[in-house]
């Protein structure tokens, strides 16, 4: 007489072999949770890096222009006045921390430096540093000069 069945050897096996699969799985899933918010953090780093350049960028170089009396950086009349600007918390241009950005902050710098030909007095360098929550930092920077 056959007996059919399982032994309670081959039980414990595939109980250990079932157990060992599902932490495996556990464990990938788990550091793919942690990570998954990492790529929007670095993200919103760039993003906030270019929108604070491009900002510079639009406005007029020294010399050019007068500042006026206006909250945040709406008042600001050339490049040199975003020189030596630290945000803590992401602010829009007239001074309103941004929700969502309150854990970020930014760093610029603007100073005067020559490039091909263009004395130091015609050209700026413009850098924009952004740290994330996570204390990555993203820069940036962009060249202005004088026609």
């Amino acid at each position: 007489m056959r007996q059919r069945g399982v032994t309670l050897v081959e039980l414990i096996i595939s109980m250990v072999v079932a157990g060992v699969i599902i932490s495996g799985i556990w464990s990938v899933w788990a550091t793919l949770g942690k990570r998954s918010a990492d790529p929007l953090v670095a993200r919103q780093t760039l993003a906030v890096a270019q929108s604070l350049l491009r900002e510079i960028e639009l406005q007029p170089l020294p010399g050019t222009a007068v500042a006026a009396s206006a909250p945040g950086r709406i008042g600001y009349a050339s490049i040199l006045d975003y020189n030596g600007l630290n945000l803590s918390g992401i602010q829009d241009a007239e001074g309103v921390v941004i929700p969502g950005l309150e854990a970020y902050t930014a760093s610029i710098s603007v100073t005067a430096q020559a490039l091909s030909g263009i004395p130091a007095n015609q050209g700026w360098w413009i850098q924009v540093t952004v740290s994330g929550p996570d204390g990555k930092s993203q820069s940036l920077g962009s060249w202005r000069a004088r026609r």
